[in-house]
């Protein structure tokens, strides 16, 4: 749906049921109503899902990584564990890797990790092998990337919740997803016209229940 341009959670909330046919508005997601509160259950979490499903443009976000730990630095260049300095994960990137870096507290998707580059931006950087995990040697734990690249840059999808900053296809495909989670308690039969196998899908979960 081109142009459309809604700057508030509850202007999608609002979209998403009009499809559906039902008549009452939401004025504040925080209101208590029936919809507001079924709204409140999954407008967040249907936003982060499909941000996460796509590269969007006004979501790419990239950053100087921060650095937690690295393996120790080698004399004459790199870094490694020469005896007698043996890896120690309290004070090491987990192994096979050399860098332990934070994970940024908006970011939904690792996009892509990158060496700080030289001069010129690298424009077709080669893949880079990295992990994420919960570093559980500290308390509590720290969720965490490690990888092989020092000075890491990162390009990753952030956690965009601000309606007005989002593109007009972005908005119409949440209004649609909202549409979809939020027919089968306002509008049963509507959901069979949004998502076809809806009916079949129905059937089939009432045949598991029973």
């Amino acid at each position: 749906m081109a142009g459309l341009v809604l700057t508030a959670p509850e202007d999608l909330i609002n979209n998403g049921l009009a499809r559906i046919g039902y008549k009452l508005r939401v004025g504040s997601i925080y209101e208590g109503s029936a919809a507001a509160n079924k709204a409140l259950d999954l407008y967040g979490q249907a936003r982060d899902e499909l941000l996460r499903q796509n590269d969007w443009g006004f979501a790419e976000r990239n950053i100087t990584m921060t650095l937690l730990k690295s393996a120790p630095a080698l004399v004459g260049g790199g870094y490694g564990y020469i005896p007698p300095t043996v890896w120690n994960p309290v004070t090491n990137p987990p192994l096979p890797y050399l860098f332990q870096y934070t994970y940024p507290p908006d970011c939904l998707k690792v996009r892509a990790i990158k060496p700080t580059p030289f001069l010129l931006p690298e424009m077709d950087p080669r893949p880079v092998i990295y992990k994420v995990f919960n570093d559980n040697s500290a308390a509590p734990y720290i969720k965490s990337i490690a990888c092989n690249v020092a000075n890491a840059q990162l390009t990753y999808t952030g956690q965009i919740t601000d309606p007005s900053t989002y593109e007009a296809d972005f908005t119409d495909a949440l209004c649609e997803e909202l549409a979809k989670l939020l027919a089968p308690t306002f509008n049963p039969e509507m959901l069979k016209l949004i998502v076809p196998d809806a009916a079949n899908a129905q059937a089939v979960a009432e045949a598991e229940q029973g």
